[in-house]
């Protein structure tokens, strides 16, 4: 079988999208997508590369993030998940100054933004926008997956890999720079 650029299409490596999550691909509309977003908030604002790197390293424990969908050959059939050849970071993580005042209410505002906005379908499906200038020198990351990437408590467990906050989880480098964890305490990153 030829799978040119579209990865390893060989049935064990390339998973089938199940028939519910295609359909939820096929009933959104530009006006309605079928993302899920959430907002992690971060005790200080992170310098983008510290980011970039934090997140670089956790993507790799979450294949899914890596994969696009290609269709089946002469579209017979549900089109399979595949690892993306061109997969680059910095094709999903943007940086976007929090709008003024940079309340709570602002950074709600943004994310619903974000989170209405359409995937690309020539990539994974998902993308991050690292929210800055936040009042009091704090930061956001938002984060947009189609529900067919990440639905229910499988979303939860893509969100945990990657603000896992266990040192057993994370390279030593990032171990001081990059904490989160769902509902912290006062003061360290928190997800909603």
């Amino acid at each position: 079988m030829d799978t040119g650029r579209h990865g390893d299409l060989h049935p064990s490596t390339a998973q089938r999208i199940s028939a519910v999550d295609l359909a939820q691909l096929e009933w959104e509309t530009p006006e309605a997508p079928m993302n899920i977003a959430a907002i992690l908030e971060l005790e200080r604002d992170l310098d983008p590369a510290e980011l970039q790197a934090a997140l670089d390293a956790r993507i790799r424990a979450v294949p899914r993030l890596r994969q696009r969908l290609v269709p089946s050959r002469l579209h017979l059939g549900r089109p399979r998940w595949v690892d993306d050849p061109d997969f680059d970071l910095a094709r999903h993580l943007f940086t976007f100054p929090c709008p003024l005042p940079g309340d709570e209410d602002a950074l709600l505002e943004l994310a619903a933004v974000q989170g209405n906005r359409p995937l690309l379908r020539d990539r994974p499906l998902w993308r991050a926008i690292h929210v800055t200038g936040m009042s009091r020198g704090r930061g956001a990351l938002v984060v947009v997956v189609h529900h067919a990437v990440a639905d229910g408590i499988g979303g939860l467990a893509v969100l945990r890999q990657l603000v896992d906050h266990r040192p057993e989880r994370r390279g030593r480098a990032s171990r001081d720079r990059y904490r989160g964890k769902e509902r912290s305490g006062p003061g360290e990153p928190r997800s909603r």
